[in-house]
């Protein structure tokens, strides 16, 4: 029997995955909480400098109790928490700021958005999780380092957006295994060639149609990519964090062979083996912490 594809035909519909695929995302099948609306909102008004207050802010996360109380648990985890603890959201505005809140009210609305309940994706959930949370950090943390201070917010966010095309996909192969639309069996073979294959264009896709600005849009399309911009640090950080993550086995089979130092990004951000590898054990310590938040 020949392998299944992504053009292999549905034997009911005699249409291919990747036309199913294509149909959802034209049909507005993207209502799936791949963004939350309220997270998504918060976002758009810091990109077009509105005025709100911190008690607008605070208002607009509260319409959400689930994502408010997520967001409090995360803010008092031991990457943000200080030394008393945050019992509203208008303290952690206070103490971490409007970005960062805002930031970590995405990261909250991402946390809740990978679960699934068909068993052959959940584990593509979790896997895809850590790599996003370890890219978002790792991405701040570069960012500071190589002299894009003020970019910071912008890394982390870069970090764990940039394979929402893969989220996206698995929302939408849940939804069509639901439905009962796909017949074929969702082996791990041909999971990873419909992820490898589309979820670049399906990101920067998704961020377009979402208006997120056009330098994430971009970081999902090229992440990638053969070649890429070396004036475009943040697309720069995303993809040296995406080798680090291949490289340690982050939601994947690890790659030890792999030299940071060797790599084009790195060499580009002037990065050398000493801060490669202190970056390598602060990852460490926040894939442990992506793991406690899962399990949260």
């Amino acid at each position: 029997m020949p392998a299944q594809s992504i053009d292999s035909p549905a034997p009911s519909q005699y249409k291919s995955i990747k036309e199913l695929i294509e149909e959802q995302f034209v049909s507005g099948g993207l209502k799936l909480p791949v963004f939350n609306p309220v997270a998504l909102e918060l976002r758009k008004t810091l990109q077009t400098e509105s005025t709100m207050s911190m008690k607008d802010i605070a208002d607009l996360i509260m319409k959400d109790q689930s994502l408010a109380s997520h967001l409090l648990r995360l803010a008092n985890s031991s990457f943000y928490g200080g030394l008393k603890r945050i019992d509203t959201v208008s303290a952690a505005l206070v103490r971490l700021g409007m970005e960062r809140v805002v930031n970590l009210a995405m990261v909250t609305s991402q946390l809740l958005a990978h679960t699934s309940k068909v068993d052959s994706i959940a584990p593509y959930m979790t896997a895809l999780w850590s790599r996003a949370f370890v890219c978002a950090n790792g991405g701040r943390w570069l960012a500071c380092e190589t002299g894009y201070d003020d970019r910071a917010e912008e890394a982390f966010l870069a970090g764990l957006l940039h394979d929402i095309g893969e989220l996206s996909l698995l929302k939408m192969l849940e939804k069509l295994s639901k439905d009962q639309t796909l017949t074929l069996a969702l082996t791990d073979s041909l999971l990873n060639e419909i992820l490898d294959t589309l979820h670049t264009d399906i990101g920067y896709r998704l961020m377009v149609k979402w208006q997120l600005p056009e330098v994430y849009a971009r970081i999902a399309r090229d992440h990638h990519a053969g070649r890429f911009d070396e004036s475009d640090p943040l697309l720069i950080i995303i993809r040296l964090m995406d080798i680090l993550c291949r490289k340690l086995g982050v939601g994947q089979a690890a790659d030890p062979e792999i030299e940071l130092a060797a790599t084009p990004e790195a060499q580009v951000l002037g990065l050398k083996d000493i801060k490669l590898a202190e970056l390598e054990v602060l990852m460490e310590d926040v894939m442990t912490e992506s793991s406690l938040l899962l399990s949260a």
